[in-house]
């Protein structure tokens, strides 16, 4: 078999699914960093990201809880943002935990279409773009090639009980 038919079209296509896995994970990366909690006590942009949201509500539910519940424990809030874009940011880049980083990214994608899809300027097109791509990841099982999961599973998935089973459900 020459080098031809194995850089053909399966091997092209997990090469293109690990380079958009990795800019995504490094675009959630930015947007974390951006968000840090070293950026203040409004972590950034987000505190006054959510007052846009609270202005422009796309659902009146969602404003209440933004009103009387994200904003009343912002400091813990802002906490989790942070951790949870590194996390999916860091899953993605490396391949780890792809099917949770991937989920993940997908919660985060759909929360934050809810508050932003009514705020001015914002395209509401967008929200499509930036949640399918994470539900691919995930069913793609993504990390297999080029990332840690394609390197750890085949050990882990072999082994009874928890370990085994988690690897082979989020790897």
């Amino acid at each position: 078999m020459g080098a031809s038919s194995r850089l053909g079209p399966p091997a092209f296509g997990l090469i293109a699914l690990a380079l958009f896995r990795s800019v995504i994970g490094l675009m959630w990366i930015d947007m974390a960093l951006q968000k840090a909690p070293w950026k203040g006590e409004e972590f950034g942009w987000l505190y006054g990201w959510i007052w846009k949201e609270i202005n422009h509500p796309t659902f009146g539910w969602y404003k209440a809880f933004l009103e009387n519940f994200v904003l009343p424990n912002f400091t813990f809030f802002g906490y989790m943002t942070f951790m949870t874009e590194m996390f999916i940011g860091l899953s993605l880049l490396t391949g780890t935990v792809v099917v949770l980083g991937g989920l993940a990214g997908f919660g985060m994608q759909v929360n934050i279409a809810l508050g932003s899809f009514s705020v001015p300027g914002e395209w509401y097109w967008i929200w499509p773009l930036q949640i399918l791509p994470h539900l691919v990841f995930l069913a793609a099982k993504a990390g297999r090639f080029w990332g840690v999961d394609g390197l750890v599973r085949p050990k882990l998935a072999e082994r009874p009980g928890l370990v085994g089973l988690t690897a082979r459900l989020l790897m």
